[in-house]
This record gives C-alpha cells, structure tokens and sequence, in this order.
C-alpha cells in the first residue's frame, strides 16, 4: 500500500556520505546495520491514521525521506534528500500469511519457545534490501531507505515493523521515532528538525578535538592494539556462506534495573562493563553446548555522540550519530 504523494515541507537536495556514513553502507551489504523497530498493538488499527502518522513522520524528518544514489563515473555515494517521490510503502501482511510465515519460523531449532513479535523481528533483520544485489538500483534511481510491514495476528491483534538502513538511523533515533509514532498516533504533532541530514557526524566535531597530539594518537595505536587482541580469536567456521542475524534479549523491570545501578555505584564498576557481562551471560546461556564447551565472543558499545558535537544535537535529530 503506497503513501500518497502529501506536500513536501522542505526542498529536495543532496549530500555526500561522511565517512561513518560510508562505513555503514559498506557493513549493510552483508547484513550488519539494519535497524528494526516493531510495536505489537492489541486492538485492531486504523490504518488510514496509521499510513498518515508514518508520512507526518517522514515530513518532520528529512533525512528519513532520503535516498541513496552512486555515481557511476566518480564512485561517490550521496544522499538525495526529500526526493520528489514519496519513499515509504506500508505493506499489509494478511493473516493466512503471517500463520504460514510464523509456522515456517517455528519449525527451526529451538524457536518454537519464542514470541510472535521475537520471530517476526527476527526475521526482518534477515531481509536485507541494502545487499549487493541492490547496488545496481542505487546507481539508477537511488535506494529507499526504510519499509513498514504491518503483520496481521489472530484476535484483530497486529505487528507494526519499520525497517531502517542503519545510515540514517542509529539507536537514539530509533527510540525517538517510537516515541514519536505514539505521539502522532495520539493526535500529537511530533517533531524534527529541518536541517538533518545537511552534515555527516565529522562536520559537527568540534574544532580542535579532530586533531590529536602525537601522545595521542600513540595512545590510540597501543589502545587499538590491545584492543585487536580480545577479538582476534574469534572463529568464523564459514565466512563465504549466506549469513543470519538473531535477536538475544535480557529484561529487568524498574527494581531489578535499580539495584544493578546501586551495585555498580557501591562498586565502582562503570555500567558498560555490567551491561558487557550481562550481554555474555545472555548470549552463553541461549547457545549452551553440551560438555560444557565453550564459545568465543566479542562485545561492541557504540556511543551517542550528540550531546559532544558543536552544535549539540537534540536526541530527536535522526540520523547516525555513534562510534564505537
């Protein structure tokens, strides 16, 4: 189901990528940076008011309404902001199809135990519209850069997923747009800022804090050294084959959440290094092998790095703004 072509609020124009940008466009096409949000509503949806909340949304932010486009002659990749042509589709999946699908899910491994809304997740982290395949697009007409899949449950219950190439959406923007979905579904206005999507990440670091001393980037050499260490042994048994993405959660509700806090703060341990074991604890205990055999793992924190750019960023800035 196409949005309909609503008034644009700001003209279109074009960028070229940062070079976080380019990164994640280069980590995309084997399956790392997609982002997926989903919401699970108990009651039937009104789709009309939901199709127009997704284009309020894409018109309050113009780095959402973008795509991306190659030149062919200089290699160069681009961002075409408010292209002319609305670039969100709500797809309505029907129930006898999101049953088959369901089933298909469950009947592998050890999934028959998770939720609807875990397998569907799941699965669309596994669709990947950014792949290889897709770079021929992206030199024609540029690629859009993310879908809204409306899966339909038993008991007029429903599946709202939004998919998102990661460029144009890290996990700042993610909450922001979940939050402001709700507001707009509820007859809020939202909010955006019509000046995303004109500067990469580098544009914005403050002047002086680009350039590092020679002790500096000496301290940085030993750091990425020691640093190659913990994951170099990590073993990849096939690294050519198709690859899958699978979702590992830990939940704590407000009291649990509030003695991890207190305990690290008696402790002085940094929440980082919690949150890294918890993370181990999780994955280990989803993959337990027989004999007690072991795995190896390696554990990535990406940083929000609005609040330290010149200007500071808003969390409702969308867009890519972490490092690692």
């Amino acid at each position: 189901m196409e949005m309909s072509d609503n008034s644009r609020k700001f003209g279109t124009n074009t960028r070229m990528l940062g070079s976080t940008e380019q990164n994640w466009c280069k980590a995309v096409a084997s399956g790392t940076g997609i982002t997926v949000l989903a919401l699970q509503a108990s009651k039937s949806v009104n789709i009309t008011q939901l199709k127009s909340a997704l284009q309020e949304i894409q018109n309050n932010h113009p780095i959402l309404n973008s795509m991306l486009y190659k030149n062919t002659s200089t290699g160069s990749t681009s961002f075409i902001i408010n292209p002319p042509i609305p670039n969100l589709h709500l797809n309505i999946i029907t129930l006898p199809t999101t049953t088959q699908l369901l089933h298909n899910l469950m009947s592998h491994g050890s999934n028959a135990s998770l939720s609807p809304l875990h397998l569907i997740v799941e699965h669309e982290l596994n669709i990947n519209e950014w792949s290889g395949q897709a770079t021929r697009s992206c030199t024609t007409g540029g690629l859009y850069l993310w879908f809204a899949n409306l899966y339909a449950l038993p008991d007029e219950k429903w599946i709202l997923v939004i998919r998102l190439h990661t460029v144009v959406c890290d996990r700042t923007t993610a909450v922001s747009l979940l939050k402001e979905l709700r507001e707009v579904m509820g007859g809020g206005e939202g909010g955006g800022y019509k000046e995303e999507g004109n500067m990469g990440l580098e544009e914005l670091i403050p002047v002086g804090k680009a350039k590092k001393t020679m002790w500096e980037h000496g301290k940085d050499m030993v750091a990425y050294s020691v640093n190659s260490f913990r994951l170099k042994n990590l073993k990849f048994k096939d690294v050519k084959g198709p690859l899958h993405s699978e979702v590992v959660r830990l939940k704590m509700n407000m009291q649990e959440t509030q003695m991890l806090l207190a305990g690290c703060k008696s402790r002085g341990i940094k929440l980082c290094g919690v949150l890294a074991a918890a993370t181990l604890i999780a994955v280990y205990s989803s993959k337990r092998r027989p004999n007690n055999h072991r795995k190896k793992y390696g554990v990535v924190f990406l940083n929000d790095c609005r609040s330290y750019l010149q200007p500071p960023l808003s969390q409702h800035h969308a867009g890519m703004f972490f490092f690692s």
